[in-house]
């Protein structure tokens, strides 16, 4: 990595972006770790009375509602001059919702009819005001970050987000444990935002020089529709991006477990619901060894390598808590979903990176992003669905499985770009 960045223009600038980059996504990362979606947002959903597809959904709503809106953002971005001064107004207001919901729990009387709808939509409505800035975010830091840095970028904002997901861990024990529902609900909103505020501010020391900045040769132009009707035929010449996208929906085994897995676990080995936060520590765990291999890997190989190993991790993880039943056999789990998770995280948004043409890539970006949102919810409602016909853990962990390994098939049809880019002309 420090090769990579030795050798790019102004130096100095790129190493204090590099820098601010990593401690924003690992705070921001981190803070939501005290809300982790994959086991205490599910929990706290049943706890409140949530039906099953509300709670097969809560580890995807926030990444989904981020990336629903950039495809009509896009266009905007492509003129901006600056990227940083929207990523900095937005950001702002994508963090507050946490502040809001936090502040509600704590003092608001009379709340608990409209407790579980306040939970729901705050992830969602910070994810919208993020679906507004991710797209400028994406092009400013792909422009800010060099791209043999980039993977050991993502790796190292996972990294911090894992150690400060360890810390979260313990302090979901303790204010479960100490706390009414309602109360400790409230603060580990408050411990979100304090995180995702600081993180915000880390971001006022990066410097968007003339060397970053955005220049798009010939920004779209005419109107709106006829940008959107643009769109399929964009997608369509770049059948790799189209694989991709399929490759997305069918490697969702993660999430699809993972919606169940707290709730499953808790009822088999009858462990209070505090334990979740015992979950959370070692998921932290498995992040910080699965980013740093994807660090190393994506630094030296790419993406496409990362992507098939989550896939065999996620299939081996499917395969083990569909038979284990003792509170040690789902903390392993969770270390391997911690450590397969971050190795599709930063083999992700490495190859789909190098895949768009960097002449388009905001928008192909963002319609990756709008087509991620339908993966997103779709594989998460099957999930649902089955586990409300079945009632049946296992059925879901053979359905993700199944998932991986077609997603597996199709990534192996795609090819890795640094490869492709080293063959003679």
């Amino acid at each position: 990595m420090s090769d990579a960045v030795s050798t790019h223009p102004h130096t100095h600038a790129v190493r204090r972006n590099f820098i601010c980059h990593c401690v924003e996504g690992g705070l921001y990362m981190g803070g939501t770790a005290f809300l982790a979606p994959e086991s205490v947002l599910p929990k706290m959903v049943e706890t409140l009375g949530g039906a099953t597809w509300i709670i097969a959904m809560m580890p995807v709503l926030l990444p989904a509602a981020f990336a629903s809106l950039g495809i009509f953002i896009a266009p905007v971005v492509e003129r901006l001059p600056r990227f940083m001064p929207w990523v900095l107004i937005f950001g702002l207001l994508q963090r507050l919702p946490y502040l809001i919901t936090g502040l509600i729990l704590l003092f608001a009387d009379s709340i608990d009819g409209t407790l579980l709808a306040i939970v729901v939509l705050t992830p969602v409505i910070s994810g919208l005001i993020g679906g507004m800035t991710v797209v400028a975010w994406m092009e400013m830091v792909t422009r800010m970050v060099p791209e043999r840095a980039r993977a050991a970028g993502w790796a190292l904002r996972y990294i911090i987000q894992a150690g400060i997901g360890m810390v979260a861990g313990a302090v979901i024990h303790q204010v479960l444990t100490h706390f009414p529902s309602r109360t400790a609900y409230a603060w580990l909103h408050l411990a979100a935002f304090a995180l995702l505020f600081i993180s915000w501010l880390s971001q006022l020391f990066m410097h968007e020089d003339t060397h970053t900045r955005h220049r798009h040769p010939s920004p779209p132009s005419g109107p709106y529709l006829t940008y959107l009707r643009s769109l399929p035929a964009l997608m369509a010449a770049q059948p790799h991006l189209l694989k991709l996208v399929l490759a997305r929906f069918f490697g969702m085994g993660y999430l699809m477990v993972v919606s169940f897995l707290t709730i499953h676990a808790l009822h088999i080995t009858g462990r209070p619901e505090a334990d979740e936060g015992r979950f959370v520590t070692w998921q932290a765990v498995g992040t910080v060894l699965g980013s740093l291999l994807a660090g190393y890997v994506g630094y030296t190989s790419g993406g496409k390598v990362l992507l098939l190993a989550s896939r065999i991790v996620c299939l081996a993880m499917c395969s083990w808590v569909a038979v284990t039943g003792s509170f040690v056999g789902f903390l392993l789990a969770y270390f391997a979903l911690g450590f397969g998770l971050f190795l599709d995280r930063v083999g992700d948004l490495t190859l789909a990176a190098e895949l768009c043409p960097r002449e388009r890539r905001s928008t192909l970006q963002a319609v990756l992003g709008f087509c991620n949102v339908f993966a997103l919810l779709l594989a998460t409602f099957i999930s649902g669905q089955v586990y409300a016909l079945t009632h049946s853990f296992q059925t879901v962990a053979v359905l993700a499985a199944v998932f991986a390994v077609i997603s597996m098939l199709i990534l192996h049809r795609i090819p890795e770009p640094r490869r492709a880019s080293q063959l003679p002309k």
